[in-house]
């Protein structure tokens, strides 16, 4: 083990001390340059007692090196999660507004507007969304690609090493530096594919149940809606324009929860056979009970 103690850099956006790589080991976001600290060398000690002490001007940083600047702003992760909070926030917004409008607590010429607002500010989010993805998706297959290549030159390099046709000096030397590079790019890799990740996972921060929950509402409110339509209580305008986006979102929605939907069907159906062959003295008391307890446990965690 090294004597030299690894230098390390405050990271702007998680705060913790991290080696002072590109990247941070523990959140993925780029690190301002490290510089060495510079020691003011002491002042020379006179043969005899001066009258003015002598001065010196303060060193000079080393060539190649600059200070450390000022923390950055927040990172690309913190920028992925603030938008993806931001959809979340205008979907809860527009079911919200759904609801006040169907219970008479707002004007229809007022819903629209905010109801368009709401929409149009949707849809830039998600479009922003999309481009942010394909951009991290780029920088991902790059740093892939790259990843590769320093890891086939490092075996390249190990195998010349072994045949004899570079010393062992020359080998620690370049291994060391692509060692260095397959840290940083490993990093880089891990930390793109999260935000990928995250950016692919529309209102990842609600529980299955209140994706349900959102969904039921929904259903209510366009049923509710087209009654109103049919008796006349609201027009034909209002009606078209909740329509399209109602029913997109629904189907966005269901789209989410679909797999635990079919499974609570599924265990739904269990219990009600269960249920017939308890009737039918199929089974014993214990038996029924054992089992009902066993379905009402998987159905909870469906939504848990």
């Amino acid at each position: 083990m090294s004597d030299v103690e690894e230098p390390r850099i405050r990271c702007p956006s998680c705060g913790k001390l991290a080696p002072a790589m590109k990247y941070c080991i523990y959140c993925g976001v780029k690190l301002p340059q490290w510089a060495p600290p510079t020691v003011e060398p002491p002042e020379p000690r006179p043969s005899a007692p001066p009258s003015v002490p002598p001065t010196t001007a303060p060193p000079e940083a080393p060539p190649g090196t600059r200070p450390v600047p000022p923390a950055a702003a927040p990172g690309v992760r913190d920028e992925v999660a603030s938008l993806m909070s931001d959809i979340t926030s205008l979907y809860e917004r527009k079911v919200a507004l759904l609801d006040l409008f169907q219970s008479g607590e707002v004007s229809e010429k007022v819903f629209l507007k905010l109801y368009n607002e709401y929409s149009s500010k949707l849809g830039d989010l998600q479009r922003a969304r999309t481009t942010k993805m394909e951009e991290m998706k780029g920088k991902l297959d790059e740093s892939d690609s790259r990843l590769s290549e320093v890891r086939m030159r490092l075996e390249e390099l190990e195998v010349r090493r072994k045949i004899g046709e570079i010393d062992a000096n020359l080998y620690s030397q370049r291994a060391e530096e692509m060692r260095a590079e397959e840290r940083e790019l490993v990093d880089s890799v891990k930390t793109l594919t999260s935000n990928v990740d995250r950016l692919e996972k529309i209102l990842a921060e609600k529980k299955p149940d209140e994706i349900r929950d959102l969904a039921d509402n929904l259903r209510t409110y366009q049923n509710t809606f087209e009654k109103l339509s049919k008796e006349g209580k609201i027009s034909k305008e209002t009606l078209n324009t909740v329509r399209p986006g109602t029913q997109e979102t629904l189907d966005f929605l269901d789209s989410l929860i679909r797999d635990r939907k079919e499974k609570e069907k599924n265990i739904r159906e269990q219990l009600e056979t269960l249920q017939t062959r308890y009737k039918l003295s199929e089974l014993s008391i214990e038996e029924y009970e054992r089992r009902k307890r066993e379905l009402q446990a998987e159905l909870d965690e469906i939504w848990g």
